[in-house]
Protein backbone atom coordinates (compact mmCIF):
# COMPACT_ATOMS: atom_id res chain seq x y z
CA UNK A 1 0.00 0.00 0.00
CA UNK A 2 0.87 3.55 -0.90
CA UNK A 3 0.94 5.15 2.45
CA UNK A 4 1.55 8.72 1.15
CA UNK A 5 0.56 10.42 -2.48
CA UNK A 6 -1.95 13.17 -3.60
CA UNK A 7 -5.32 13.63 -3.20
CA UNK A 8 -7.98 15.87 -5.19
CA UNK A 9 -11.28 17.69 -5.17
CA UNK A 10 -12.50 19.05 -7.85
CA UNK A 11 -14.52 22.98 -7.35
CA UNK A 12 -16.57 23.50 -11.03
CA UNK A 13 -19.83 23.46 -12.60
CA UNK A 14 -21.16 21.54 -15.14
CA UNK A 15 -22.01 22.18 -18.80
CA UNK A 16 -25.64 22.93 -17.84
CA UNK A 17 -27.46 19.75 -18.35
CA UNK A 18 -25.56 18.87 -21.31
CA UNK A 19 -24.38 15.00 -21.32
CA UNK A 20 -21.75 15.12 -23.74
CA UNK A 21 -20.27 18.41 -22.80
CA UNK A 22 -19.78 17.75 -19.23
CA UNK A 23 -18.85 14.12 -19.98
CA UNK A 24 -15.58 15.71 -21.85
CA UNK A 25 -15.29 18.15 -18.81
CA UNK A 26 -14.96 15.86 -16.66
CA UNK A 27 -12.25 13.56 -18.47
CA UNK A 28 -10.42 17.43 -18.97
CA UNK A 29 -10.65 17.89 -15.03
CA UNK A 30 -9.00 14.06 -14.34
CA UNK A 31 -6.42 14.73 -17.11
CA UNK A 32 -5.70 18.08 -15.21
CA UNK A 33 -5.55 16.21 -11.71
CA UNK A 34 -3.10 13.66 -12.96
CA UNK A 35 -1.38 15.35 -14.27
CA UNK A 36 -0.36 17.72 -11.07
CA UNK A 37 -0.21 14.40 -9.39
CA UNK A 38 -3.06 13.34 -8.09
CA UNK A 39 -3.82 9.78 -7.55
CA UNK A 40 -7.49 10.26 -6.29
CA UNK A 41 -9.90 12.44 -7.39
CA UNK A 42 -13.13 13.35 -6.70
CA UNK A 43 -15.70 15.37 -7.98
CA UNK A 44 -19.27 17.17 -7.22
CA UNK A 45 -22.71 15.32 -6.02
CA UNK A 46 -24.26 15.32 -9.49
CA UNK A 47 -21.80 16.90 -11.37
CA UNK A 48 -23.32 14.65 -14.89
CA UNK A 49 -25.11 16.91 -16.22
CA UNK A 50 -25.71 18.73 -12.94
CA UNK A 51 -27.83 19.25 -10.07
CA UNK A 52 -31.70 19.55 -10.61
CA UNK A 53 -32.11 23.66 -9.05
CA UNK A 54 -35.23 23.71 -10.39
CA UNK A 55 -36.55 21.35 -7.78
CA UNK A 56 -36.50 24.05 -4.87
CA UNK A 57 -37.40 26.97 -7.20
CA UNK A 58 -41.37 25.94 -8.31
CA UNK A 59 -43.60 23.60 -8.58
CA UNK A 60 -43.48 20.19 -10.83
CA UNK A 61 -44.98 21.98 -13.85
CA UNK A 62 -42.41 24.39 -13.82
CA UNK A 63 -39.65 22.01 -13.21
CA UNK A 64 -41.03 19.39 -16.07
CA UNK A 65 -39.51 20.66 -19.05
CA UNK A 66 -35.95 20.86 -17.08
CA UNK A 67 -36.81 17.00 -16.11
CA UNK A 68 -37.19 15.89 -19.30
CA UNK A 69 -33.99 17.03 -20.48
CA UNK A 70 -32.29 15.81 -17.27
CA UNK A 71 -34.00 12.86 -18.25
CA UNK A 72 -32.64 12.81 -21.73
CA UNK A 73 -29.07 13.88 -20.56
CA UNK A 74 -28.65 10.98 -17.84
CA UNK A 75 -25.90 8.71 -17.99
CA UNK A 76 -26.95 5.23 -18.98
CA UNK A 77 -24.20 1.75 -17.49
CA UNK A 78 -22.65 1.12 -20.66
CA UNK A 79 -22.85 3.87 -22.57
CA UNK A 80 -20.36 6.00 -24.54
CA UNK A 81 -20.17 7.88 -21.35
CA UNK A 82 -19.26 5.39 -18.90
CA UNK A 83 -16.59 4.53 -21.73
CA UNK A 84 -14.84 8.09 -22.04
CA UNK A 85 -14.93 8.34 -18.31
CA UNK A 86 -12.84 4.62 -18.06
CA UNK A 87 -10.61 6.11 -20.74
CA UNK A 88 -9.66 8.69 -18.88
CA UNK A 89 -8.82 6.90 -15.69
CA UNK A 90 -6.74 4.12 -17.66
CA UNK A 91 -4.80 6.50 -19.41
CA UNK A 92 -3.59 8.75 -15.95
CA UNK A 93 -3.81 5.45 -14.14
CA UNK A 94 -6.08 7.17 -11.67
CA UNK A 95 -9.12 6.06 -9.43
CA UNK A 96 -11.68 8.60 -9.63
CA UNK A 97 -15.37 9.28 -8.18
CA UNK A 98 -17.92 10.94 -10.32
CA UNK A 99 -21.36 11.64 -8.93
CA UNK A 100 -23.94 11.29 -12.02
CA UNK A 101 -27.85 11.05 -12.39
CA UNK A 102 -27.99 7.62 -13.69
CA UNK A 103 -30.72 6.14 -15.43
CA UNK A 104 -31.37 2.85 -14.88
CA UNK A 105 -34.75 1.29 -16.70
CA UNK A 106 -37.39 4.36 -16.19
CA UNK A 107 -35.78 5.94 -13.35
CA UNK A 108 -33.32 8.14 -11.98
CA UNK A 109 -30.81 7.57 -9.09
CA UNK A 110 -28.06 10.01 -7.87
CA UNK A 111 -24.84 7.71 -8.02
CA UNK A 112 -21.66 7.89 -7.61
CA UNK A 113 -19.43 5.70 -9.58
CA UNK A 114 -15.78 4.75 -9.02
CA UNK A 115 -13.06 3.82 -11.90
CA UNK A 116 -9.82 2.43 -11.22
CA UNK A 117 -6.64 2.94 -12.98
CA UNK A 118 -7.13 0.28 -15.14
CA UNK A 119 -10.45 1.92 -16.48
CA UNK A 120 -12.44 -0.53 -14.83
CA UNK A 121 -15.95 0.80 -13.37
CA UNK A 122 -15.30 -1.09 -10.00
CA UNK A 123 -18.77 -0.01 -8.25
CA UNK A 124 -21.30 2.50 -7.54
CA UNK A 125 -22.60 4.51 -4.74
CA UNK A 126 -26.92 5.48 -5.11
CA UNK A 127 -27.49 8.03 -2.23
CA UNK A 128 -29.76 5.68 0.31
CA UNK A 129 -32.68 8.27 0.31
CA UNK A 130 -33.08 11.76 -2.01
CA UNK A 131 -33.34 15.05 0.54
CA UNK A 132 -36.62 16.31 0.84
CA UNK A 133 -37.23 17.95 -2.84
CA UNK A 134 -34.90 15.84 -4.26
CA UNK A 135 -37.44 12.82 -4.32
CA UNK A 136 -38.98 14.36 -7.07
CA UNK A 137 -35.82 13.49 -9.52
CA UNK A 138 -33.98 10.39 -7.87
CA UNK A 139 -34.92 6.66 -6.30
CA UNK A 140 -33.82 5.20 -3.49
CA UNK A 141 -30.25 3.44 -2.89
CA UNK A 142 -29.69 0.56 -1.20
CA UNK A 143 -26.62 -1.62 1.13
CA UNK A 144 -25.23 -3.32 -1.86
CA UNK A 145 -23.63 0.05 -3.63
CA UNK A 146 -22.43 1.22 0.16
CA UNK A 147 -19.02 -0.31 -0.28
CA UNK A 148 -15.32 0.55 0.52
CA UNK A 149 -12.95 -0.70 -1.74
CA UNK A 150 -9.21 -1.78 -1.19
CA UNK A 151 -6.68 -0.43 -2.61
CA UNK A 152 -2.92 0.62 -3.21
CA UNK A 153 -4.20 4.10 -1.85
CA UNK A 154 -6.08 2.85 0.90
CA UNK A 155 -10.22 2.09 1.65
CA UNK A 156 -11.94 4.30 -0.58
CA UNK A 157 -15.59 5.43 0.02
CA UNK A 158 -18.02 7.77 -0.64
CA UNK A 159 -21.69 9.75 0.57
CA UNK A 160 -23.42 12.45 -1.07
CA UNK A 161 -24.48 15.43 0.52
CA UNK A 162 -27.06 14.95 3.60
CA UNK A 163 -25.95 11.55 3.44
CA UNK A 164 -23.25 13.03 5.86
CA UNK A 165 -25.64 13.84 8.07
CA UNK A 166 -27.64 10.42 9.16
CA UNK A 167 -25.54 8.36 12.21
CA UNK A 168 -26.23 5.55 10.65
CA UNK A 169 -24.84 6.12 7.57
CA UNK A 170 -21.32 7.06 9.11
CA UNK A 171 -21.59 3.76 11.71
CA UNK A 172 -22.12 1.81 8.44
CA UNK A 173 -19.07 3.20 6.22
CA UNK A 174 -16.93 3.03 9.80
CA UNK A 175 -17.68 -1.06 9.70
CA UNK A 176 -16.05 -1.41 6.41
CA UNK A 177 -13.12 0.68 7.78
CA UNK A 178 -13.06 3.94 5.11
CA UNK A 179 -9.66 5.28 5.45
CA UNK A 180 -10.12 7.91 1.95
CA UNK A 181 -13.73 9.46 1.83
CA UNK A 182 -15.42 11.60 -1.17
CA UNK A 183 -17.70 13.87 0.02
CA UNK A 184 -19.84 14.94 -2.77
CA UNK A 185 -21.50 18.31 -2.29
CA UNK A 186 -23.30 20.33 -4.55
CA UNK A 187 -23.20 24.31 -4.24
CA UNK A 188 -23.85 26.02 -1.03
CA UNK A 189 -26.82 28.08 -0.62
CA UNK A 190 -25.41 31.69 -0.10
CA UNK A 191 -27.97 32.31 3.26
CA UNK A 192 -26.34 31.99 6.54
CA UNK A 193 -27.72 30.00 9.05
CA UNK A 194 -29.48 27.84 6.22
CA UNK A 195 -29.25 24.27 6.95
CA UNK A 196 -27.60 23.84 3.36
CA UNK A 197 -25.52 26.85 3.60
CA UNK A 198 -21.65 26.25 3.00
CA UNK A 199 -21.58 26.36 6.97
CA UNK A 200 -23.14 23.54 7.34
CA UNK A 201 -22.08 21.41 4.72
CA UNK A 202 -18.05 22.13 6.08
CA UNK A 203 -19.08 20.77 9.47
CA UNK A 204 -21.00 18.14 8.61
CA UNK A 205 -17.94 16.65 6.20
CA UNK A 206 -15.50 17.90 9.10
CA UNK A 207 -17.57 15.68 11.72
CA UNK A 208 -17.23 12.85 9.50
CA UNK A 209 -13.83 13.06 8.86
CA UNK A 210 -13.14 13.50 12.69
CA UNK A 211 -15.84 10.71 13.40
CA UNK A 212 -14.42 8.19 11.37
CA UNK A 213 -11.06 8.97 11.31
CA UNK A 214 -10.67 9.42 7.55
CA UNK A 215 -9.46 12.03 4.92
CA UNK A 216 -12.36 13.88 3.19
CA UNK A 217 -12.07 14.94 -0.33
CA UNK A 218 -15.06 17.51 -0.14
CA UNK A 219 -15.89 18.48 -4.08
CA UNK A 220 -18.28 20.81 -4.60
CA UNK A 221 -20.42 22.63 -7.86
CA UNK A 222 -20.63 26.42 -8.42
CA UNK A 223 -23.72 27.89 -9.35
CA UNK A 224 -23.40 30.05 -12.55
CA UNK A 225 -24.91 32.93 -15.15
CA UNK A 226 -25.62 30.17 -17.26
CA UNK A 227 -28.05 28.37 -14.65
CA UNK A 228 -29.30 31.15 -13.72
CA UNK A 229 -30.51 32.22 -17.06
CA UNK A 230 -31.32 28.90 -18.17
CA UNK A 231 -33.83 28.05 -14.97
CA UNK A 232 -34.89 31.91 -13.81
CA UNK A 233 -38.51 32.61 -14.92
CA UNK A 234 -39.39 35.06 -12.08
CA UNK A 235 -36.93 37.35 -10.10
CA UNK A 236 -37.36 35.19 -7.27
CA UNK A 237 -36.47 32.53 -9.03
CA UNK A 238 -33.34 34.53 -10.58
CA UNK A 239 -32.07 35.44 -7.33
CA UNK A 240 -32.70 32.44 -5.17
CA UNK A 241 -29.03 31.83 -5.55
CA UNK A 242 -25.96 33.84 -6.15
CA UNK A 243 -23.03 33.58 -8.54
CA UNK A 244 -20.02 30.91 -6.99
CA UNK A 245 -20.36 29.23 -3.66
CA UNK A 246 -18.64 26.35 -4.15
CA UNK A 247 -16.48 25.28 -1.11
CA UNK A 248 -14.30 22.60 -1.98
CA UNK A 249 -11.40 21.25 0.53
CA UNK A 250 -9.83 18.71 1.46
CA UNK A 251 -9.90 17.63 5.34
CA UNK A 252 -7.65 15.27 7.75
CA UNK A 253 -9.06 13.30 9.96
CA UNK A 254 -8.61 15.82 13.12
CA UNK A 255 -11.09 17.99 10.83
CA UNK A 256 -7.96 20.39 9.88
CA UNK A 257 -7.92 21.57 6.37
CA UNK A 258 -5.17 20.18 4.60
CA UNK A 259 -5.62 21.65 0.86
CA UNK A 260 -5.09 24.83 -1.03
CA UNK A 261 -8.71 26.68 -1.02
CA UNK A 262 -10.38 28.50 -4.11
CA UNK A 263 -12.83 31.42 -4.01
CA UNK A 264 -15.98 30.66 -3.79
CA UNK A 265 -17.07 31.42 -7.77
CA UNK A 266 -14.13 30.26 -8.95
CA UNK A 267 -13.61 26.71 -10.85
CA UNK A 268 -10.68 24.35 -9.81
CA UNK A 269 -9.18 21.85 -8.34
CA UNK A 270 -7.80 21.62 -4.70
CA UNK A 271 -4.99 19.53 -3.78
CA UNK A 272 -3.52 17.76 -0.38
CA UNK A 273 -0.64 15.18 0.25
CA UNK A 274 -2.38 12.33 2.17
CA UNK A 275 -0.23 10.50 4.82
CA UNK A 276 -2.42 7.38 6.21
CA UNK A 277 -0.22 6.78 9.06
CA UNK A 278 -1.75 10.08 10.39
CA UNK A 279 -5.68 8.03 10.68
CA UNK A 280 -3.57 5.48 13.54
CA UNK A 281 -3.48 7.46 16.35
CA UNK A 282 -6.81 8.67 16.37
CA UNK A 283 -8.19 4.77 15.45
CA UNK A 284 -6.44 4.60 18.82
CA UNK A 285 -8.66 7.16 20.47
CA UNK A 286 -12.26 6.34 18.10
CA UNK A 287 -13.00 3.64 16.18
CA UNK A 288 -16.78 3.56 17.54
CA UNK A 289 -17.63 0.41 14.80
CA UNK A 290 -14.77 -1.66 16.57
CA UNK A 291 -13.41 -1.29 19.83
CA UNK A 292 -15.34 2.43 20.98
CA UNK A 293 -18.87 0.81 20.48
CA UNK A 294 -21.08 -0.77 23.02
CA UNK A 295 -22.40 -3.54 21.00
CA UNK A 296 -24.25 -4.85 24.42
CA UNK A 297 -26.99 -2.38 24.16
CA UNK A 298 -26.44 -0.49 20.79
CA UNK A 299 -25.74 -1.70 17.40
CA UNK A 300 -26.61 -1.08 13.59
CA UNK A 301 -27.90 -3.97 11.10
CA UNK A 302 -26.30 -3.53 7.95
CA UNK A 303 -27.97 -5.40 4.94
CA UNK A 304 -26.02 -5.29 1.87
CA UNK A 305 -27.94 -7.52 -0.12
CA UNK A 306 -29.48 -6.18 -3.52
CA UNK A 307 -33.22 -4.91 -2.89
CA UNK A 308 -35.24 -5.37 -6.24
CA UNK A 309 -38.92 -3.64 -6.25
CA UNK A 310 -39.52 -6.27 -9.13
CA UNK A 311 -38.49 -9.72 -8.67
CA UNK A 312 -38.48 -11.63 -11.83
CA UNK A 313 -38.51 -15.42 -12.03
CA UNK A 314 -38.00 -17.83 -14.83
CA UNK A 315 -38.07 -16.61 -18.42
CA UNK A 316 -41.29 -15.58 -20.37
CA UNK A 317 -41.94 -17.49 -24.06
CA UNK A 318 -42.35 -15.12 -26.74
CA UNK A 319 -46.34 -14.76 -27.65
CA UNK A 320 -45.91 -13.42 -30.97
CA UNK A 321 -47.65 -15.74 -34.14
CA UNK A 322 -45.99 -14.41 -37.31
CA UNK A 323 -48.59 -13.70 -40.34
CA UNK A 324 -47.77 -16.73 -42.62
CA UNK A 325 -48.49 -19.01 -39.73
CA UNK A 326 -51.96 -17.35 -38.79
CA UNK A 327 -52.97 -17.30 -42.37
CA UNK A 328 -52.26 -21.02 -42.51
CA UNK A 329 -54.12 -21.61 -39.26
Amino acid sequence: MNQTFKAAAVQAAAVYLDLDATIDKTCRLVDEAAANGAKVIAFPEAFVPGYPWWIWLGNADYGMKHYIRLYENSVEIPSKSIRKLSEAAKRNKVYFCVSVTEKDRGSLYLTQLWFNPKGDLIGKHRKLKATNAEKMIWGDGDGSMMSVFETEYGNLGGLQCWEHLIPLNLSAMASMNEQVHVASWPTGLPYDGHLFSIEVCEIATKYYAISNQTFCLLASQIWTEEMRDMLGETEYQRNYMKIGYGFAKIIAPNGHVISNTLEHDEEGIVYADIDLKQIIPGKFLIDHAGHYSTPGFLSLTFDKSVHEPVKVIGESKPNVIGYEAIQNS
